[in-house]
């Protein structure tokens, strides 16, 4: 049988289509599938548990000899604790722990060691050495302090900011002192 010249191009046509069809089907779903792939590779990593280090968990923050040793070796100069965020400072009669973050606008405290204070360089609030307590500048208080305990001679912070010890008056008081400083 001979066909025509316009039949055979109409069956190649629909011939193409089809390809051209299964061609798109084949990469759509190869594509989903490759997203699929991904996405799923992915999801362990999100449903993993996370230890808590560093701000948010307890932290050992050392000896409370070798902390006390420290304090009489440097005049008291306080002890930064860079993974919690928090310098362990000499307070009367007691080892505290201050939270880094300025009560102003939220900066990073350094302690000032020329000057023997801490002083935000952010907006220059002065605080003391032994007690964080604001002496000079926009702040509205002294620094907060953290939760610290003796467990077994070793100190550890509790690094938890919702839990942080507020001094609204500006003031050290008595009940602030968790861990004594006698040996």
């Amino acid at each position: 049988m001979i066909r025509t010249h316009d039949v055979a191009r109409a069956q190649s046509t629909v011939i193409t289509r089809v390809k051209r069809r299964a061609l798109l089907r084949i990469g759509f779903l190869s594509g989903a599938g490759l997203a699929a792939a991904t996405l799923l590779g992915a999801l362990p990593m999100f449903i993993r548990v996370i230890k808590i280090e560093g701000l948010g968990g307890k932290i050992v923050a050392g000896n409370k000899v070798d902390v006390l040793a420290a304090f009489a070796a440097t005049r008291d100069t306080p002890i930064l604790n860079y993974p919690g965020r928090f310098f362990l400072i000499h307070a009367p009669g007691a080892i505290a722990a201050a939270y880094r973050k300025c009560v102003h606008l939220g900066c990073a405290v350094p302690f000032n060691s020329s000057e023997d204070r801490f002083h935000c360089v952010c907006h220059q609030s002065i605080y003391d050495k032994h007690t964080a307590l604001k002496k000079d500048g926009p702040a509205p208080r002294g620094l907060d302090l953290f939760h610290i305990e003796e467990v077994n001679g070793a100190l550890v912070v509790n690094t938890n900011p919702l839990e942080v010890m507020q001094r609204k008056d500006n003031e050290w008081h008595p009940e602030q002192v968790e861990v004594t400083d006698a040996a």
